[in-house]
Formats: C-alpha cells, sequence, structure tokens
C-alpha cells in the first residue's frame, strides 16, 4: 500500500513553487504520495469532517506543516497519523520572541534583545541594547518587517509605519554582518546544507531579496548549533540563520519553514530528499 501524506502550505495549487515541487518528487521516488493542501482550500466541517473543493479529505499518514496560521493548520494535522515539523512547537518557534528566549548553543552568542514597541522611543531601546539596533516583527519571513534603526527619526518612521501596539522584537545590531549571514539547513539535528548569503543593496541578506549566495563549510561550530537548536526546539527541519564567522558566530533567526531553492543549487545538496528520507525512516 502506499504511504500518503499531506504537504500543508497555503494554497492547494502551489505545486509548482520550487519547495513544493521537490518535496513531492523526493516523495515519489521513495514511493510515497505526497499531496500538497492549501488551508486557504479546506474548509472544516460541523462534525469534524475536512472539506476540500467539495470532497472529503481522507486521512494520511503524515502531514508536513508549511503553514503556520489558524485552526485548519490543527485539523488537517489532527487527520494524520503523524506530524513534521509537530504544530506545537511549530507554532511556537515561528515567533522570534520564543526563539530569542528559548534557543541557546555554546557555538553561537545571543544578541542583546528588547520586546517592546515602537512607541518607546529610540533612547529607551538604545540604552538597552545599544545602537544602532534592528527591529523585528515577531512572525515574519523573507525578510518582511526588518529594520534597521539607527536614530531616533528612522524610529519615529517605523512607529509611523506600524502603529504604537505592534509588538516587536529589537536586536542589537551586529555591525560586521550587516548585509550578510550564513544559512544552514537541518534535518533532525545533523546540518546537511550550508551557504553565505551577501546582499549588495541594503542590510537584508535574503535569497528572495536578491542576495548573493555561495557555499559555506560545514564546520564543527556550525554542526553544534543545529544539534543544540534541534534538542531546545524539536523542530525535524529549519533554517538556521547566523551572523558572524568560525569563532564568533551570532544567532539571528530560525526558519521553520526555510525555502530550498536558494541552498540546493548553492550547494548541490539534494536537500528535499534528505528531509524526505527523515520521514521515510519513520513510515515506511
Amino acid at each position: 500500500m502506499t504511504c500518503t501524506g499531506y504537504l500543508i502550505e497555503r494554497y492547494t495549487n502551489m505545486g509548482s513553487a520550487y519547495t513544493c515541487r521537490r518535496l513531492v518528487e523526493e516523495a515519489s521516488k521513495l514511493g510515497m504520495t505526497l499531496s500538497i493542501v492549501g488551508v486557504a482550500d479546506v474548509g472544516v466541517a460541523g462534525d469534524g469532517r475536512l472539506m476540500l473543493s467539495g470532497h472529503e479529505l481522507e486521512h494520511r499518514r503524515f502531514a508536513i506543516n508549511r503553514y503556520k496560521w489558524g485552526h485548519v493548520v490543527r485539523a488537517i494535522n489532527a487527520a494524520c497519523e503523524r506530524s513534521y515539523n509537530r504544530i506545537e512547537p511549530f507554532c511556537r518557534y515561528v515567533d522570534k520572541y520564543e526563539q530569542v528566549r528559548d534557543v541557546r548553543s555554546a557555538a553561537f552568542r545571543i544578541p542583546k534583545w528588547l520586546l517592546g514597541s515602537a512607541a518607546m522611543g529610540f533612547a529607551a531601546v538604545a540604552e538597552e541594547v545599544g545602537a544602532p539596533f534592528v527591529a523585528k516583527g515577531l512572525a515574519s519571513s523573507q525578510g518582511r518587517e526588518i529594520w534597521l534603526i539607527q536614530d531616533e527619526e528612522d524610529m519615529e518612521r517605523l512607529l509611523g509605519s506600524v502603529g504604537p501596539d505592534k509588538e516587536l522584537l529589537f536586536e542589537q545590531c551586529i555591525t560586521q554582518s550587516l548585509g550578510k549571514d550564513i544559512r544552514v539547513f537541518g534535518v533532525r539535528g545533523e546540518a546537511v546544507a550550508c551557504m553565505r548569503r551577501v546582499s549588495h543593496e541594503g542590510f537584508r541578506a535574503n535569497f528572495a531579496l536578491g542576495a548573493e549566495l555561495s557555499p559555506y563549510p560545514v564546520d564543527e561550530e556550525v554542526r553544534q548549533a543545529v544539534r543544540d537548536v534541534y534538542q531546545t526546539t524539536g523542530l525535524d527541519f529549519f533554517g538556521l540563520d547566523l551572523l558572524g564567522g568560525p569563532g564568533d558566530y551570532w544567532f539571528c533567526e530560525v526558519n521553520v519553514m526555510a525555502g530550498m531553492e536558494g541552498i540546493e543549487r548553492t550547494t548541490g545538496v539534494n536537500v528535499a530528499g534528505r528531509v524526505m528520507q527523515a520521514i521515510g525512516e519513520d513510515v515506511l
């Protein structure tokens, strides 16, 4: 009997998106059927049935979580025997505040941080974390909702943009890493691929924003960082972003829905295959 699973995304028609396509391809190579299910397309009936395009969704062996909001995600997880990444740590570590509270490793340092709002004012935040500093939305991705705050005018612009009620994470700026970082992909605590991202425009080094990518060696500190994050979070797979370099790594963030296009094409590592092999060890 074919082993079946759901890849939970925003929309069901995301089969051409790189990461979705690669996971489906690698699942097929292992004899698994992985179907993309978009939370925007699924309804939950009063009796608990899950409806997609007028048809009831079947129970399946496993689900892979790649969407972070709402009750529908939990309902799809409940219709499967196993979940990767499990819904509890997945939802917890979407939040950057929970990351800086929990994640620790001898392989990296945590920047000084402060949870607050832009209404606190530049001076109050700078006194706590130093200046310049970085402001982050708590659940943003792909470089969105990240601001470099250098002075009071920057803070006033941020306040005008997001308002006084939005919670933000203010972090010490690691100035030697402005515009560049290291992304390592972890699978079950193993660092399987690593790359450096360098931006030639602005301070954010995201692939989605056009950063230049190059392979980066997986040194022992990087391996330990991934092991420690895995032990802390329980996430089966994730992207870990580090600042600095050997002997002086700083924690940036954990991406619970890390894309695979940049790191596969840059390193030549079959990251999607490693993810599906890890799942296959459990369900096949």
